[in-house]
C-alpha cells in the first residue's frame, strides 16, 4: 500500500476578471467565460507579452487592468500587480516568512492564489498568514497564522464573500476554517474541523450571485457552511480520505471529484500488532526508529499528526480507519437540507477517470474530469453518464493546473507546460497541442479574449491576431 504524495503545487481554481462575478470569481465557477481564447499559442506564436516572474505556484488573477500573482524569491514571499495590457511590473510587496514549510519536489511557499473583490487582494502564504493590499499596492492590513502543521505545506487560497475573506486550513493537527474581516483583518469566526486531516482544497462558494455558504471538500466529507457564522448546513459522505480539487457548483448542483492513492485499501496492520513487533521500551507508543518495516515505518511522518516524533495509537487509528473508509469518487449532489443528506441529496457517482489535482471543470452541460498522465474524461453532468471515458490528450506528464473554456472549446495543461486545446461535446477532437518554455502547475486566466499562463519563469498574456 502506498500513501498518497501530496504536493504544495495544487492551485486548483480558476481565476478570471474580477468584474466577471459579484465579488470574486472563486473556485467553482462553471469554468467559463465569454470572449474566447487563441487555439494556439507558444512561445513565438500569438504572444501579446511575456514577462519574468519569481517562483512560485500560484494561479493568476485579473482585476480591471491588472494581473495579480504570489511569489517566492530571495526569502522574501512575494505580491505582485502587472499591467494587463503590457505586462510591466507596477509593483511588488514583500511579507517576511516563518519557518518555510516542508514541501514535495513542486512546492512552493507561493501556493495560495490571490483573492480579489476588484478593490483589494487578499493573500495567504503558509509561512506567514492572511495580508491585504488595495489593488493599488497599499498594505490595508496583515494577519500573520501558525505555520500549518502539514508534510507538504499549504496549498489552499483564500476567498472573499461580502466583508469576509475565508480561509480553509484542513492540515495534520488543528484544521479548521477561518473568517476575518476584509477590512480590518481581524478574527470573525473561527471553526474547528476535528475530522478534516491533510487537504489542500479551497471553498466554493455557494450560490454565486448572493453566496450564503462556504462548502468545503475535506477528508470522507463534503461540507456547508454558513458564511454569516461558520455554523454547519449540510453534510455527504463518501469522498477520499484527502482532498486536493476543489468543488465546482452550477445549474443548481454541486459537483466534486477526488483521488488518493491507497483510498479503500485493505485493512492495515493493527495498532496492537505493530506495537507488539516494535515497541521496544514497552512506553505504548512508537518512535520512527521502532516502527516496524511497513507502513508504520514508511509512512511515519504522515501518521504523526503532531510531528513530535512520537506515534499513539489514536494517530495511528485515526489515519487507518479513513483509508479504510476512503472512497475516490465524483460526486453530483443537491444542495440543501441539513445535517446528513448523502442519502437524500447525492444524485449520481462515478469512479473512474478522477482526477488527483485538477479541479472538474463545468461546462456546457457535461463535467470534464483530468487525471493525471493526460487522460480526459467527459460526463453528463445531469445524469453522470460517461459521453467518452480516459481518452489520452497526447500530452504526458501530471495534470496540476485546471481546466478552462470558453467559445466550445477546453484547455488542459500538463505539468511539463503542453496546453492541449480540444472541442467541447460528447466525442474528443483535439484542436491543437501547443508547448511552452517552462513548466506549468497554475490554473490559467480568460478574459476578453486573451489567455494569460503562468509557466516556472514567465507570465504569458496570449490573444488572437
Amino acid at each position: 500500500m502506498r500513501f498518497p504524495l501530496l504536493l504544495a503545487s495544487l492551485t486548483v481554481f480558476l481565476p478570471v476578471l474580477a468584474t466577471d462575478w459579484p465579488q470574486f470569481r472563486g473556485p467553482g465557477a462553471s469554468g467559463s467565460v465569454p470572449g474566447g481564447f487563441p487555439t494556439r499559442f507558444g512561445p513565438d506564436t500569438n504572444v501579446v507579452w511575456k514577462t519574468a516572474v519569481p517562483g512560485g505556484n500560484s494561479s493568476p488573477v485579473l482585476a480591471g487592468d491588472r494581473v495579480f500573482l504570489t511569489g517566492f524569491e530571495n526569502h522574501e514571499l512575494l505580491v505582485l500587480a502587472y499591467d494587463r495590457a503590457t505586462g510591466r511590473e507596477l509593483w511588488r510587496r514583500a511579507l517576511p516568512p516563518g519557518p518555510i514549510e516542508h514541501g514535495a519536489q513542486l512546492g512552493s511557499p507561493a501556493t495560495g492564489t490571490a483573492a480579489t473583490d476588484g478593490a483589494r487582494v487578499a493573500v495567504y502564504f503558509g509561512p506567514f498568514g492572511l495580508a491585504c493590499f488595495q489593488t493599488d499596492g497599499t498594505e490595508l492590513w496583515r494577519r500573520p497564522l501558525p505555520v500549518p502543521v502539514t508534510q507538504h505545506g499549504a496549498g489552499t487560497s483564500p476567498v472573499i464573500t461580502g466583508d469576509l475573506v475565508l480561509l480553509n486550513c484542513d492540515q495534520d493537527l488543528g484544521s479548521h476554517l477561518l473568517a476575518v474581516d476584509k477590512r480590518t483583518g481581524r478574527d470573525v469566526w473561527r471553526v474547528e474541523r476535528p475530522a478534516a486531516r491533510r487537504g489542500f482544497a479551497t471553498p466554493l462558494l455557494w450560490p454565486p450571485k448572493e453566496p450564503d455558504l462556504a462548502i468545503i471538500a475535506g477528508t470522507l466529507r463534503l461540507t456547508a457552511y454558513h458564511v454569516h457564522d461558520g455554523s454547519e448546513a449540510w453534510h455527504v459522505d463518501g469522498l477520499p480520505n484527502e482532498m486536493v480539487s476543489s468543488p465546482v457548483g452550477g445549474d443548481d448542483r454541486i459537483y466534486v471529484a477526488g483521488w488518493t492513492a491507497g483510498s479503500g485499501v485493505a485493512h492495515m496492520p493493527t495498532w496492537e500488532s505493530i506495537v507488539a513487533e516494535g515497541d521496544v521500551n514497552h512506553d505504548g507508543v512508537l518512535t520512527q526508529a521502532e516502527a516496524p518495516a511497513g507502513p508504520a515505518k514508511q509512512h511515519f511522518q504522515y501518521l504523526d499528526s503532531n510531528k513530535d516524533g512520537r506515534l499513539t495509537q489514536s494517530e495511528y487509528e485515526t489515519v487507518a480507519h479513513a483509508f479504510d473508509v476512503s472512497q475516490n469518487v465524483a460526486l453530483a449532489v443537491r444542495p440543501g437540507g441539513s445535517g446528513d443528506v448523502t442519502d437524500s441529496h447525492v444524485l449520481w457517482r462515478h469512479k473512474r477517470g478522477l482526477p488527483y489535482c485538477a479541479t472538474p471543470l463545468l461546462y456546457g452541460g457535461r463535467l470534464y474530469l483530468v487525471r493525471n498522465g493526460g487522460l480526459v474524461t467527459c460526463l453528463d453532468a445531469g445524469t453522470g453518464k460517461p459521453a467518452y471515458a480516459e481518452e489520452r490528450l497526447g500530452a504526458v506528464g501530471d495534470n496540476y493546473a485546471s481546466p478552462v473554456a470558453s467559445d466550445g472549446k477546453v484547455l488542459v495543461f500538463s505539468q511539463p507546460g503542453v496546453g492541449v486545446v480540444f472541442r467541447a461535446g460528447d466525442r474528443l477532437e483535439v484542436l491543437a497541442r501547443n508547448a511552452l518554455d517552462g513548466t506549468v502547475v497554475a490554473t490559467p486566466a480568460l478574459a476578453d479574449g486573451h489567455l494569460y499562463v503562468r509557466t516556472s519563469g514567465h507570465l504569458y498574456a496570449f490573444g488572437g491576431p
